[in-house]
């Protein structure tokens, strides 16, 4: 039987069973027959988090599914081991250290083999080079990234896709590529490539210096003998905004100056291997193309397009210095678990009343926080492990909250005290380590601010 049904963030239902007998009764009706809208349906050990393309289509299947009539089904003992396998790391209380919480899980034996960590593709024909980094630098992260992998959350498959998806889409739109289109990642250090090809190019999120150095052979003489010399000129590109880049020059992104992740977009998108139906990279799961190294070569997956998008398309947020961060959220599903008699909404209270700091421990799978005076637990009893969405508030063992980000575990043992609303996920992304965030309670609806006290 249905227990209850929870509004999570925006656009998704957090459905509850009373038994955990009946969950897969609930799995069975969510695939047979999906609501209106349906994306995904991911399963806990009593939960199921369905999410939904548009508002509307939640707030209908919100009276739909209290009135779900579930009919237990025998379940086959193969598929019987496969569930307790997808959920045993939960039970087992696995953690992570670094945030203090569970690790993802995402049951190997759904994955087919072929899906393991993909090695570099080889091009058809090379379009861009990726070159050592200049004397004195060094790169980071660098990752091929689309916007991610979707319906794939009952086989413990993530999204992924890139940290910050709206300066990634914003990279694409202004080249004339489909949003879908993979681009290259950045983080924490610059990249440098060589074009083989006229090519149109963007970069966008955290600002970076552009430069494009093009080398020309300028013969002299030298007592009547020519001596071949070369001559380096440099030109600066704009950020946020389309430019051509020429055969043999070579764009250079130096380090971020603000923000955490930078993207650059070539028309045509770049030609990696598609896993799962993407080409994104989920370092925590190992799963799509490797991560990008010196020498590695990429073509193009589609035809270069000449269009030149309009520079002020989708603009991005970042965050500014020495300011603190707001980030609005939808309180929920879990606020009972920091509730008392008297103040129902004390953990919300506490979310919001205090200064948090980014800690190093940060990654593109959540936003670690640390606060002077932590959200306590008044609900002791364990929580079975529920589903995440990206955006999702977890409340750790330490009492310090932990935001979801892009390679978010696919559940978690941790209380969800409210999430993020996708307005704001890319600006989340953006914080640096020191970064000093606030939290505001916000409507879903209107996105106006609600009060918690």
């Amino acid at each position: 039987m249905i227990h209850s049904v929870r509004e999570v963030g925006q656009r998704a239902l957090l459905i509850e069973v009373t038994a955990e007998k009946d969950h897969p009764a609930l799995m069975a009706q969510l695939t047979e027959q999906p609501f209106t809208g349906q994306i995904d349906a991911i399963p806990g050990v009593k939960t199921a988090l369905v999410d939904f393309r548009r508002r509307r289509d939640a707030q209908a299947a919100l009276k739909q599914a209290k009135r779900l009539k579930l009919r237990r089904r025998k379940v086959a003992p193969a598929d019987e081991a496969a569930g307790d396998e997808a959920f045993a790391g939960e039970r087992a209380g696995a953690t992570n250290p670094a945030v203090d919480r569970p690790t993802p899980v995402r049951p190997e034996a759904q994955i087919p083999q072929a899906y393991a960590p993909a090695l570099a593709l080889q091009p058809r024909e090379a379009v861009v080079e990726v070159l050592p980094a200049p004397d004195g630098e060094a790169y980071g992260q660098i990752l091929v990234q689309d916007m991610g992998r979707y319906g794939l959350g009952a086989r413990g498959v993530g999204r992924a896709g890139p940290a910050d998806f709206s300066a990634a889409r914003q990279a694409n739109r202004l080249i004339g590529n489909d949003d879908s289109a993979a681009v290259f990642e950045i983080f924490g250090g610059g990249l440098s490539v060589r074009l083989c090809h006229t090519s149109i190019l963007a970069v966008t999120g955290a600002e970076v210096s552009l430069e494009v150095i093009t080398r020309e052979a300028a013969p002299t003489s030298r007592g009547g003998t020519e001596v071949a010399q070369t001559t380096e000129r440099t030109r600066t590109a704009p950020g946020r905004a389309p430019f051509w880049v020429f055969p043999g020059e070579v764009l250079h992104l130096g380090p971020q100056q603000r923000g955490v992740y930078s993207y650059l977009g070539i028309s045509g998108g770049l030609e990696a291997p598609v896993v799962l139906g993407s080409a994104s990279t989920d370092t925590d799961a190992g799963i799509g193309p490797a991560p990008v190294q010196v020498g590695d070569r990429f073509g193009l997956a589609g035809a270069a397009s000449r269009f030149v998008g309009i520079a002020s398309v989708a603009p991005t947020p970042l965050p500014l210095p020495q300011e603190a961060t707001m980030l609005r959220y939808v309180p929920g599903p879990r606020v009972e678990y920091f509730g008392t008699r008297r103040a129902s909404t004390a953990g919300l209270a506490r979310l919001e009343g205090q200064p948090w700091e980014v800690m190093a421990e940060s990654s593109r799978a959540s936003l670690v926080l640390d606060g002077d005076d932590p959200i306590r637990r008044t609900q002791p009893e364990a929580l079975p492990a529920e589903p995440l969405m990206r955006g999702s508030i977890c409340i750790t063992d330490s009492g310090q909250p932990a935001v979801a980000l892009a390679e978010h575990p696919v559940t978690s043992s941790a209380p969800v005290l409210g999430v993020v609303v996708r307005e704001d996920l890319s600006l989340a992304a953006q914080l640096p380590r020191g970064a000093e965030v606030r939290f505001q309670a916000v409507d879903p609806e209107t996105l106006g601010p609600v009060r918690t006290r």
